[in-house]
């Protein structure tokens, strides 16, 4: 069931994205969207590898949930809100900051 509401929200987030290149016909906001949304998709890939970490997961479940209503922003309003769109990367540096902290010798 979640895979197929996470479907109908990529597929709603393609259809925001195509509408706004119809009507302004501009490629980097088309190539921007599109590099976002791939992006959005590999942050939530990344959750499972975070499993280790249950506080850094939680942290970047957050944090991708900030990063895809920030895409959401962009595709509707056109506004860039940085730092939710580095948050997922802020805690994936957190991330391997921890691994490599506390890694077996």
């Amino acid at each position: 069931m979640l895979y197929v509401v996470a479907a109908l929200v990529l597929l709603g987030y393609a259809t925001l994205l195509y509408r706004a290149y119809r009507e302004g016909r501009d490629v980097f906001f088309l190539l921007k969207g599109l590099g976002l949304m791939g992006a959005g998709s590999f942050f939530v890939s990344f959750v499972r590898t975070m499993i280790v970490y249950k506080p850094l997961m939680v942290l970047h479940i957050a944090a991708t949930i900030l990063f895809w209503y920030a895409l959401l922003v962009y595709l509707i309003r056109g506004r860039v809100h940085g730092l939710f769109f580095a948050a997922p990367l802020v805690s994936m540096t957190l991330f391997f900051v921890v691994a490599w902290f506390f890694r077996e010798v």
